[in-house]
């Protein structure tokens, strides 16, 4: 059975405009996830990432 994660999108300013939930089976990275949806949403400043109530890390843009 998979694991569940929460992606949580970020706005520099705080706000959250989406979320994303997906299930990953055993060896897939959820940090790749993460990397690809701040890729794709260019708004976001970062993507936090977390297992039910816990949050377990955030992927945040490289400083320009």
């Amino acid at each position: 059975m998979g694991q569940t994660y929460t992606f949580v999108a970020l706005t520099a300013d705080g706000r959250s405009p989406f979320l994303d939930v997906r299930v990953f089976e055993n060896g897939e990275d959820p940090a790749v996830h993460a990397r690809e949806l701040l890729a794709e949403h260019r708004s976001c400043a970062r993507i936090e990432v977390w297992d039910g109530v816990v949050r377990l890390f955030e992927v945040g843009r490289d400083p320009a």
